[in-house]
């Protein structure tokens, strides 16, 4: 289900049922999800976008590190962002079924979008999913 919430893909609500048994362990089911999912990376979302790492943190929160491979605009700064992309992304990512049922089981995600150049990563910016956001996003 991770795999679908970052990639855009519908997976059928996969792995909600681990979730839903291990409720007083949400944390580990979420750790190990994403171990298995980096075990798969990368994995190609678009033509400018590639997953390169999952990571959970304690209170069922999940950071995904996603790369713009072929992004061709000027390169922004966090402020700008925030202002052009942030709401776009937020509404495309919370219409996806997965994201729908992860946010309605607590679950809070950043997708933080980095570039690679021959000095190093740069981070570009976050987008923030909750059950909050995706109400806000998807009125």
């Amino acid at each position: 289900m991770l795999k679908g919430a970052a990639t855009g893909q519908n997976t059928g609500a996969a792995g909600v049922p681990e979730l839903l048994r291990n409720t007083n362990r949400p944390d580990s089911v979420l750790a190990r999800a994403c171990r298995q999912l980096n075990d798969a990376l990368p994995i190609e979302i678009d033509g400018e976008t590639r997953l390169r790492r999952c990571q959970s943190t304690p209170g069922k929160h999940v950071l995904f590190q996603l790369e713009l491979t072929n992004y061709r605009g000027p390169m922004l700064d966090l402020a700008s962002f925030e202002v052009k992309y942030a709401a776009p992304l937020q509404r495309n990512i919370c219409a996806n079924r997965d994201v729908e049922i992860l946010t309605k089981l607590g679950l809070s995600m950043m997708f933080r979008y980095m570039t690679r150049n021959d000095r190093g990563e740069r981070r570009v910016g976050d987008v923030y999913i909750n059950a909050p956001i995706c109400t806000a996003a998807l009125r």
